[in-house]
């Protein structure tokens, strides 16, 4: 269909030339979405897009572990990944001296001020890290999230979900105050960090 120019000041629209537009108009409306979804309502139109990947195309999640041999054993990077926006401060380097003498386990080491993350750097530790401790009024200064390990047989793998990582102080439990007093909070309240 030829396009038409437009209407000088003055000039009547001829019933051809309306259906001139409404058939360009009608032109440019979208019938369907491949891979998504295409809804028309009162309020407009909506298309959802299915998040995915392109066939036959790997995509790494944040912080996947990548072993590489070396002849000191492997060195370790990771797939970048941040905490609460935050990218760990050896986000571009590598873990060296990885060997398969033993599992190996990769944290996410965060430092906070008990309120917010200020850095966070990746570690490898041979033995599995004890949980953080909830702490009294504020949440602790310092935590470690596993997310990932290589086995001895040099097979890495990542071990939260797919997705840059948040964190939020949450209250954990209350102790009792040893003594009742009227009109003060008689508990202790105490925070820690959960992702």
């Amino acid at each position: 269909m030829a396009l038409i120019g437009k209407v000088q000041r003055g000039q009547p629209i001829t019933a051809d030339m309306m259906n001139n537009i409404i058939d360009s108009i009608r032109e440019c409306q979208l019938q369907s979405v491949v891979g998504g979804v295409f809804k028309r309502g009162v309020g407009g139109t909506t298309i959802t897009v299915k998040a995915g990947r392109p066939q036959g195309e790997a995509t790494l999640c944040p912080f996947t572990p990548i072993a590489s041999a070396v002849t000191s054993g492997y060195e370790v990077t990771f797939q970048a990944g941040t905490i609460n926006g935050v990218l760990p401060s050896n986000m571009l380097g590598k873990l060296t001296n990885v060997t398969t003498s033993s599992n190996n386990y990769f944290y996410l080491k965060c430092t906070t001020d008990g309120k917010v993350i200020i850095s966070s750097v990746l570690e490898k530790d041979t033995t599995l890290r004890t949980p953080v401790q909830p702490t009294a009024d504020t949440a602790p200064t310092e935590f470690n999230i596993m997310v990932g390990y290589m086995t001895t047989a040099g097979i890495t793998e990542r071990t939260i979900s797919c997705g840059h990582l948040q964190a939020r102080i949450a209250p954990s439990l209350q102790e009792d105050a040893d003594e009742y007093v009227a009109g003060e909070r008689n508990y202790t309240q105490f925070y820690n960090w959960v992702f």
